[in-house]
């Protein structure tokens, strides 16, 4: 899978745990509202929030990756060899 494929996943993976986060805090709400338990709504939250860590650490990473090879790609097309 090149480079561009997996920031691309990465960035799917980062909106998708926006959303389900977003959810989440929806359905806590709501539990909280209604005055019911949401011990474990709040401890499913919390492991969505840390995947979601994981995923910015991960698309981080690859996009710091990314800007080291165009940066490597230019000096080497900015740069003759010595033998040229």
């Amino acid at each position: 899978m090149a480079l561009a494929d997996d920031i691309q996943m990465a960035e799917r993976h980062v909106l998708q745990a926006e959303r389900h986060i977003k959810c989440q805090r929806a359905r806590i709400a709501a539990l909280k509202r209604s005055r019911l338990p949401r011990g474990k709504a709040s401890n499913f939250l919390q492991l969505l929030e840390d995947a979601q860590s994981m995923h910015l650490q991960h698309l981080s990473r690859l996009l710091e990756q990314a800007s080291r090879e165009r940066t490597e790609a230019g000096f080497a097309a900015a740069v003759p060899l010595a033998a040229e």
